[in-house]
């Protein structure tokens, strides 16, 4: 059944790749209009908040963007090629033009429109390198969201440039939206026609039809929950970003429309907060790394309901444990519908836990997209606060084979929650077929002894097995900040946390060391870290116990 499931998606990728070359040559581009726009009046509301900073770091050419600064010495932005895809993405998108609400002269307020004009000329009449439908969509709605911004100071030429670009872009999205084959990048697309259609003052009654479109969209991709089915925190983020900014607006067009979409955004609200850790950051699962802290405190501003998690639950695939004062959340590994499988890492089993505004323990997040093939090792189980299987000589199957068959062994999510106990029991398949190794993971909270973290490992080894493993590793990649060293008698780890507070890690059943690491950063790409591994030669059975306490309890 898994195989025709993937021969039926790679089948639908093939087909709506062919038609979007087709729509996308010349001999079919003729047909995107091009005209005049009279006003433009923007039913998109900003909800970040401007920096006038980045406008002075932008006009003297330093362009902070994708985790990456680069300096363009005075040559514009969008001549630079060897950059990394984030950075180019978020350049062509426009995810920087908000900044210029904050403009205060003539020459701040000018530079937006100098940038857009100069896109135009080199990008407006479609480039595949730069109209992808993801950067299209995300281009449209900060266009129209900020079209005074993007035209201020503009002649007339130099506004119907801007204004015949931006209707192509739409007219694009139109004839391409039936070939994009990922979920939150449809919806993303409806979004932005939308918006437009509202800003440009299209008919009334075809903007209520993409209302109830739109919502129809986004309840085939959440789940009961809330959660994006797509399991990633961040396609979950920036999908409820965008669409925010046109909640207030749609009453107007549609009250009913604009009850069911109110009613979506509180869920997602809802399950966003669930995969929030106690100091307010985003848990790194799925392809989720650092989600800039401006962006969380604007989002959280316009939240309709208080998201409050009073118990430990389940929620899509997610285990969620609560202290008195800590948070832990746990991935199961639940499978993505097969539309969604790309965001998947081999995570199954891995957590997240912190107290008050300290993350202990975490995960390393995404590798940067420039990292080429080596961002494939950041979705290793050894990125991940999990179990490592390792041999002392080349592994007998690649990196790729390990994590297809993690993910894939682990789909049907094997995690319980055991509420009186306030744990988490997963029962992780990911090594089994592949080298005869089964593994148990008890996690535990204990809320009334200082929130304690409380965990156990049992392996089960098949020795006999092809590929038996020669050892195991149980990694800890500790929270930014967190030192770790080992005590004067060498039998347990004292963490001195980033707000200073001093914890234990105490083990037995394995052997313990200090290593570096890395965690996904906004401003650095990857930060050094360190972390606690745990290891030991295979055995027939191995149980592992270890805690993380606060001193003194």
């Amino acid at each position: 059944m898994n195989l025709v499931i993937a021969a039926g998606q790679i089948w639908k990728r093939a087909y709506a790749a062919v038609m979007d070359s087709f729509v996308t040559s010349p001999l079919f581009r003729w047909t995107w209009a091009s005209g005049h726009i009279g006003v433009v009046a923007s039913k998109f509301a900003e909800v970040r908040a401007a920096d006038h900073f980045s406008i002075k770091d932008m006009m003297a050419g330093r362009y902070v963007l994708g985790n990456k600064q680069i300096d363009t010495q005075g040559i514009s932005p969008f001549a630079v090629e060897h950059a990394s895809p984030k950075w180019l993405e978020e350049l062509h998108s426009f995810s920087w033009l908000y900044h210029f609400t904050a403009a205060r002269d003539e020459g701040e307020k000018r530079f937006a429109m100098t940038l857009a004009l100069d896109w135009v000329a080199r990008y407006g009449q479609y480039d595949p390198k730069v109209w992808d439908r993801a950067t299209t969509a995300q281009r449209v709605i900060n266009w129209v969201k900020h079209f005074e911004v993007l035209t201020y100071g503009a002649n007339e030429s130099q506004r119907e440039a801007i204004v015949s670009s931006l209707l192509r872009q739409i007219q694009s999205l139109e004839v391409r939206r039936s070939f994009e084959t990922q979920p939150h990048i449809q919806a993303l697309i409806e979004l932005a026609l939308l918006g437009a259609a509202m800003s440009l003052g299209r008919d009334t009654n075809d903007i209520i039809l993409m209302i109830d479109h739109l919502n129809d969209t986004l309840d085939a991709q959440l789940s009961d929950f809330g959660l994006h089915l797509s399991r990633s925190g961040a396609v979950h983020f920036n999908l409820l970003l965008n669409l925010v900014s046109v909640r207030q607006e749609l009453a107007t067009f549609s009250p009913e429309g604009a009850k069911r979409f109110l009613a979506i955004t509180r869920k997602m609200y809802a399950a966003l907060g669930a995969l929030t850790l106690s100091n307010g950051d985003l848990a790194y699962f799925n392809t989720t790394g650092q989600i800039a802290h401006e962006d969380s405190l604007a989002l959280a501003a316009r939240s309709a309901t208080k998201s409050v998690f009073g118990e430990s639950r389940m929620m899509g695939g997610f285990g969620i444990l609560l202290g008195e004062e800590a948070k832990l959340i746990a991935d199961s590994g639940k499978l993505a519908s097969a539309d969604m499988v790309g965001f998947m890492m081999a995570g199954a089993g891995s957590f997240e836990y912190s107290h008050r505004n300290d993350l202990i323990v975490g995960n390393c997040g995404p590798g940067d997209a420039d990292m080429g093939d080596d961002a494939q090792l950041f979705s290793l189980p050894a990125a991940h606060s999990a179990l490592e299987l390792d041999y002392h000589n080349t592994p007998p199957f690649t990196n790729k084979k390990l994590i297809s068959d993690f993910i894939a062994a682990n789909g049907d999510g094997p995690m319980q929650l055991d509420r009186d106990e306030n744990s988490l029991v997963f029962k992780n398949a990911g090594y089994e077929a592949l080298t005869g190794v089964t593994h148990k993971r008890v996690l535990t909270v204990l809320a009334h002894q200082g929130d304690a973290l409380v965990g156990q490992d049992m392996l089960t080894c098949d020795l006999a097995h092809k590929n038996a493993p020669d050892q195991f590793l149980l990694r800890f990649h500790l929270g930014l900040g967190v030192v770790a060293e080992f005590n004067d008698a060498g039998n347990m780890i004292e963490l001195t946390l980033r707000s200073g507070a001093k914890w234990l890690f105490l083990y037995e059943g394995a052997t313990a060391m200090i290593e570096g690491s890395a965690r996904q950063n906004l401003r650095t790409g990857l930060a050094p870290i360190q972390q606690i591994v745990l290891h030991g030669t295979i055995q027939p059975h191995i149980d592992v116990a270890w805690s993380f306490v606060p001193e003194g309890q």
